[in-house]
């Protein structure tokens, strides 16, 4: 039998993570409101683990990704929907109990097998997507969630990539034995809200103490990192494909923030959001070797934004700059705006 350690929310790879800037949007949480439960709205919330952290200290928080791989990790992690986790358990420890050497091809291994995974890692991968797929009318809700999240955490570990799916390695494939993990399923006094819409459409719609707003900053659009655990994670098996790294025929999941009219969005998003605190987190890549890696939206720009909805400071922190191998780039920093909204 495989031993399944415990899956946390934060147990993945992911671009522009944010757990290094934790403790400085806490502290300008606790400036303006103290220790008083405020609501939170983490709009372009990737991972989630900005929510998870504020969710684990009783904070009401409101989830928003436009990434479905994204919102079934929240909708593991941060629901307050019924789950019986020993029935999860049992799921995933026959699932880890297959064995690979005769499983027939599927969907799955025929898209990706022997690029993005081994072919029998792939084999195994669908196999186990196609029984929760199948399964899913005997789950309840987030246990259904809770298996789709534990294989894509188990599949994105073992990919043939340096870390997201813009490009598989030319190396071929070595087969790892994939391993699912039993999410570890927090108990929690407050019920979280969770989206995943366009954030300009869903602040419309919303009302909270404190925004939180980390959007993308540059041209290299997330869907094309995570398209893979995108596929995986929706089930909707399409069979057409751009290039070599066999990205979706689809443009309904880029971000306009990864665009030349970012500005323009910001400003729509901000003229629209209810909020008494704006925190925002952005680098200061604008001079980065490759084009495609340069900020959209100035840092001028982004002050003068902000400025127009209240008193703006700026937080300047040391940060490590994601790099994909062809992009340089010294003296990189993460800078913290804070908002104070006039009238909040």
């Amino acid at each position: 039998m495989v031993e399944c350690k415990d899956l946390f929310i934060n147990n993945r790879r992911y671009i522009g993570s944010k757990k290094r800037l934790l403790e400085p949007i806490q502290d300008a949480i606790l400036k303006h409101f103290g220790r008083k439960k405020c609501k939170i709205a983490d709009l372009f919330a990737g991972t989630g683990i900005v929510s998870d952290f504020f969710a684990n200290q009783n904070y009401s928080v409101i989830v928003n990704d436009l990434l479905y791989s994204n919102f079934v990790a929240y909708q593991t992690w941060l629901s307050s929907e019924k789950i019986d986790i020993n029935k999860v358990s049992t799921y995933i420890k026959s699932f880890n109990n297959i064995k690979t050497s005769k499983l027939k091809d599927n969907y799955f291994s025929e898209t990706y097998g022997n690029k993005y995974f081994a072919r029998n890692d792939a084999k195994k991968i669908g196999l186990i997507r196609d029984i929760i797929k199948e399964e899913e009318s005997s789950l309840e809700k987030r246990e259904y969630f809770a298996l789709i999240a534990s294989l894509m955490y188990a599949a994105d570990k073992i990919a043939n990539t340096v870390g997201h799916f813009e490009h598989y390695l030319s190396t071929p494939p070595v087969e790892k034995n994939l391993n699912l993990r039993i999410p570890f399923i927090p108990q929690r006094k407050i019920k979280a809200h969770l989206f995943n819409e366009d954030a300009n459409q869903l602040v419309r719609k919303i009302k909270c103490d404190v925004a939180y707003i980390d959007p993308p900053y540059n041209a290299r659009q997330y869907i094309n990192f995570y398209h893979v655990l995108e596929n995986l994670a929706k089930w909707e098996k399409p069979v057409e494909f751009e290039g070599k790294s066999m990205k979706f025929k689809r443009n309904h999941l880029k971000s306009n923030y990864s665009k030349a009219r970012a500005q323009e969005f910001f400003r729509d998003l901000l003229s629209n959001l209810n909020a008494k605190l704006i925190v925002v987190s952005y680098n200061n890549t604008y001079n980065a070797s490759s084009s495609a890696s340069n900020n959209k939206i100035s840092e001028k720009a982004l002050e003068d934004l902000l400025k127009e909805k209240g008193k703006v400071s700026i937080n300047r922190l040391k940060h490590k700059f994601f790099n994909a191998g062809k992009t340089r780039f010294n003296n990189h920093k993460e800078y913290l705006y804070v908002c104070k909204v006039r009238g909040g």
